[in-house]
């Protein structure tokens, strides 16, 4: 029998054996679930085209082209570990499986970077249902966010399909207002006023300026927690039919529309209404450029599909930061209760936790979008920081491991410098932020300690075993991602 490295595929449903999740969903749903993770450019594009006017634009596209690297390299090391969920950090766990304490703190770190999608996302729903046809009022905004991601989590509980069937009505009403801020201005050229772009320079600065380009470091640590995020498809691969095809695929779909929603929205958006307006209310901004086009009535039928779109990035964020944590379990990093699987085949002992952290979170820090954001990404770029590495060490370590997708060698070097640009702006971008915000992240961050230290203690810090029955295939056995029984 060859390592579990070579990869595992997948029975019909019914043979699956306990324990396992089920691989029942395409390229397709996990491109869906990504798209929970390219429509978060609406948490944060008020914040920084206040700061930054036109630069703004700059800072979105650089950081989206970095986003799209750091797909690639996870398409590869996806298709060396095909029975991994999760996501992203827990390739970085198999690199440096001599140093588990390294997969424990970057598997943390990007549940740490999902969770706060949920709370946010919500808060920005209840801002377009106030502006809409709810009452004023942050506690009505609070309460309305708690009633949503009660429902969501409920919807989740009955497992991953139904998840994706309302992602792809979500997806559909999503894409909608993106489509349409990014065409209008082609058939209605007035709607784009050159004046709001033109001269291409930091708002009140320009680019020789040290001031200006710290303000640029500072939005662009924010902006990796919104455009790094379409790589969310990773978390599903371990429930993909055939994740060896499927799961570049969905890395690359994931990757197209990414480039769409973090490059051309944000100068359309800008173009059409201005930084002044977009800056306005943060929590609503694509409502003005929304009224602007189609009238305060459309505006209404457009606030409707954005609430679609930021449910669709809550939904995302309850399946990866659940899936992140099930597999934090079963790799012996943390409690073995986050492990626990019910009769749907949906890790319900994370989602307990995510759910419990969620309303703690809307209770706490109400509607301030901005700080949730930076303090949660101080766990999300430290598992970019490690990521990129990782891939560099598999390359090394794992050259012979069936790659059923490989990038050529010149990304070696470019997962280096992307490595090193990662540190950089951790340190210098997250030191904008000021110390409350980085300090309440890296306290968050330390919390895994205790989790970790009873799981290796007490529990035992033995992986949990592939679910019985697996047989685990060879390169020339197959590479089609379908898993058999064992006949040895």
């Amino acid at each position: 029998m060859s390592t579990i490295e070579q990869g595992i595929a997948a029975p019909a449903p019914s043979a699956i054996p306990s324990g396992g999740l089920q691989r029942t969903i395409t390229w397709k749903s996990a491109f869906v679930v990504s798209l929970g993770g390219s429509l978060l450019v609406a948490t944060s594009l008020g914040t920084i085209a206040g700061d930054l006017g036109p630069a703004s634009v700059f800072v979105w596209t650089f950081i989206a082209i970095l986003g799209v690297i750091e797909c690639l390299l996870i398409a590869e090391m996806a298709g060396m570990f095909p029975h991994k969920s999760g996501g992203t950090s827990t390739y970085t766990h198999e690199a440096f499986k001599k140093y588990p304490l390294i997969g424990a703190i970057a598997n943390w770190g990007y549940w740490l970077g999902w969770i706060p999608v949920i709370p946010v996302n919500l808060i920005l729903v209840a801002g377009y249902m106030q502006a809409s046809f709810l009452p004023a009022g942050d506690k009505t905004m609070v309460g309305t966010a708690i009633v949503l991601g009660v429902l969501l989590y409920v919807l989740n509980y009955f497992g991953l399909k139904p998840g994706i069937w309302s992602g792809v009505l979500m997806a559909v009403c999503a894409l909608g207002p993106m489509a349409v801020v990014c065409l209008s201005p082609i058939f209605r050229t007035s709607l784009f006023h050159a004046a709001f772009v033109v001269p291409f320079t930091p708002l009140g600065g320009s680019w020789h300026s040290t001031a200006s380009w710290n303000l640029i470091f500072k939005d662009m640590f924010l902006a990796i927690w919104s455009a790094y995020a379409f790589e969310a498809a990773s978390s599903v691969i371990a429930e993909l039919k055939d994740p060896h095809k499927d799961g570049p695929k969905a890395m690359y779909a994931a990757s197209v529309v990414g480039m769409f929603a973090y490059g051309l929205v944000p100068l359309m958006m800008l173009a059409i209404v201005g930084p002044m307006v977009l800056s306005k209310d943060a929590s609503v901004a694509f409502l003005p450029a929304a009224q602007q086009i189609f009238g305060k009535g459309g505006g209404v039928v457009v606030s409707v599909m954005l609430i679609a779109a930021l449910l669709l990035g809550a939904q995302t964020a309850i399946i990866g930061s659940s899936r992140t944590m099930y597999e934090m379990s079963r790799d012996g990093l943390t409690l073995k209760q986050f492990g626990k699987l019910n009769k749907f085949g949906v890790p319900v002992g994370s989602m307990v936790w995510d759910g419990i952290v969620t309303i703690v979170m809307l209770i706490k820090f109400g509607a301030n979008v901005p700080n949730i954001i930076a303090a949660s990404n101080v766990g999300y770029l430290i598992v970019f920081m490690l990521l990129t590495p990782a891939f560099v060490v598999l390359r090394y370590q794992q050259p012979d491991v069936a790659r059923p997708f490989k990038l050529p060698n010149i990304f070696i070097p470019i997962a280096i410098v992307v490595t090193l640009f990662n540190w950089f702006l951790f340190f210098v971008g997250g030191k904008e932020w000021g110390r409350d915000v980085m300090l309440t992240g890296s306290i968050i961050m330390l919390l895994f300690i205790p989790f970790y230290a009873f799981r290796r203690m007490v529990q035992g810090a033995e992986p949990e075993p592939i679910p019985v029955g697996m047989h685990v295939l060879t390169e020339e056995e197959d590479l089609s991602g379908r898993r058999i029984p064992a006949t040895d």
